[in-house]
């Protein structure tokens, strides 16, 4: 085997190995999630645990929304990865940071259901956008530094960037709402929903 085959190897294997800690963060992040929700105890009344149910309701709401997040920032880290033909101490720095901010997310999760008021609220939006700045950067960063594949051009670079922002300027957004409305600020996270789509016909 020539040098060259070897050092192809040998970043195949660390590429794989960083991939892999990172799908091993994901899951375990995605995973804790179920455990910010907390059944109340049953009375045996229909219409009491109903109510009780009800009470709970913003822990099954930032489950949901959690879930869909952390899954939505997976398909991009993913994809992100997908283009990059090579790696530095620097991107994988990066990597790690990003990552870092994904296993604070069932934390700021959890502080939704325990604490009532606006700072659990404007701390799991801050988390949120956070994480999408610093998958911004290691996305333009991988960029900068000729990292990613030769077929990457302006456009996709751009559809990108876009793409991750989007949920962060509704989270960042949610933040001015929560110094209001706490509760407000959650429903605004729904936009999550359609905000893609919207996206994708301003930008297509």
């Amino acid at each position: 085997m020539g040098d060259l085959e070897e050092e192809l190897e040998k970043r195949n294997e660390g590429m794989n190995r960083l991939l892999g800690f990172s799908d091993g963060v994901f899951a375990i992040a995605i995973t804790l999630l179920i455990l910010n929700i907390e059944l109340p105890e049953s009375t045996g009344s229909v219409a009491v645990g109903i109510s009780q149910l009800l009470e709970i309701w913003p822990d099954i709401l930032s489950y949901v929304i959690s879930f869909l997040v952390i899954g939505n920032y997976w398909i991009g880290h993913r994809g992100i990865f997908d283009d990059v033909e090579s790696y530095d101490g620097t991107l994988l720095w990066l990597n790690i940071i990003y990552l870092m901010f994904i296993a604070f997310i069932p934390f700021s999760t959890s502080l939704i259901g325990e604490f009532p008021g606006s700072v659990p609220v404007i701390v799991y939006a801050g988390t949120i956008t956070l994480t999408s700045i610093a998958l911004t950067v290691l996305w333009r960063y991988a960029w900068a530094y000729d990292l990613l594949d030769a077929t990457v051009n302006r456009e996709k670079l751009r559809d990108v960037t876009y793409g991750i922002l989007t949920p962060a300027s509704i989270f960042a957004g949610s933040i001015l709402i929560a110094l209001a409305s706490a509760e407000w600020a959650m429903y605004s996270w729904l936009l999550l929903l359609i905000a893609d789509p919207i996206r994708k016909r301003l930008t297509g």
